[in-house]
């Protein structure tokens, strides 16, 4: 009998320093891990923007001469992009208007010729590889450009195709806001134009340098 009175009151004297030992444990138990912001960069989705640039020409007419022009371009462009891991890929179009001013002189009469480019435009594809916060990329498609070509007082305007190739790199500037600079050589088929009582055939090619800013949406 006296060993379990012992008992007893050993139970009785534990038992409140064990339910403040519980008591602790459960105050002290870590509050849930939270999951870290995603902070990986994607290209993909519809975006649009707008450049500026600056074009160098060389326009040549029939009779193999030959001269050079250059000036100011500035326009829109918008597209819409996929990613796969680091591979970037999609469409993209671009309209501008440009102030590029060539001269010379016709081969047939031996007066001083002008041409100016007007508008111009082009759809492509774009193939990029992302560094984030950075995508190197690659383009080529389509172009059309305007033309005018001055001969006396006499002018004429043709629209002319041919295809645009470029690269350039690209950078986030925040989430919803990109930056690019690219360079794009373009070469357009030749067309004749009717100045008067001579026709000249003339084509021309481009060298632009251009940088962008766009809305990422």
């Amino acid at each position: 009998m006296k060993v379990f009175r012992t008992l007893a009151l050993s139970g009785i004297l534990l038992a409140p320093a064990a339910h403040a030992l519980a008591a602790d444990v459960v105050l002290t138990e870590p509050a849930p891990a939270v999951a870290p912001e995603d902070s990986v960069y994607t290209w993909s989705g519809p975006y649009a923007g707008g450049f500026v640039g600056y074009n160098f020409a060389h326009v040549d007419q029939s009779g193999g001469a030959k001269f050079d022009g250059e000036g100011v371009v500035g326009g829109v462009y918008a597209g819409y992009s996929l990613q796969t891991g680091s591979l970037v890929y999609g469409a993209e179009a671009d309209v501008g208007a440009s102030d590029l001013t060539a001269g010379g002189f016709s081969v047939a009469t031996g007066v001083p010729i002008s041409a100016d480019s007007t508008a111009f435009g082009s759809l492509r594809a774009l193939v990029g590889v992302d560094y984030d916060p950075i995508m190197l990329f690659a383009t080529g498609g389509v172009a059309v450009a305007n033309k005018e070509l001055s001969l006396g007082n006499v002018s004429d305007d043709k629209t002319h195709v041919g295809y645009t190739v470029g690269a350039g790199v690209q950078a986030k500037v925040t989430k919803s806001v990109t930056s690019r600079v690219e360079y794009r050589y373009s070469d357009f088929e030749s067309k004749d134009y009717d100045l008067g009582n001579v026709t000249v055939s003339s084509g021309f090619d481009e060298h632009s340098i251009r940088a962008g800013l766009a809305l990422k949406f």
